[in-house]
């Protein structure tokens, strides 16, 4: 078990052999959560999972949303909040 300090702006320094156990590396996004109310669990977020992601709109999308995008350039247009 490795001892870290909590800065005074809340961070904290994944000490290396921790994180190449793991296999963080900078720019890694990581999740933490609070178990049994005392111990906090940092894990390496699975980018992976949005990848195969793909295909879930409907064929005619673009179709659907251009009447939508116009829609809302006129409500803004007369609200003055576009030129």
């Amino acid at each position: 078990m490795a001892s870290v300090a909590v800065t005074r702006h809340s961070q904290v320094t994944i000490p290396k052999k921790i994180r190449e156990a793991v296999g963080i590396a900078e720019g890694d996004n990581v999740k933490m959560s609070v178990a049994d109310g005392t111990k906090i669990v940092i894990e390496k977020a699975n980018t992976e999972a949005w990848k195969d992601c793909t295909n879930f709109l409907p064929e005619d999308f673009e179709k659907i949303l251009s009447p939508l995008r116009s829609d809302s350039t006129t409500r803004f247009k007369r609200l003055g909040l576009v030129p």
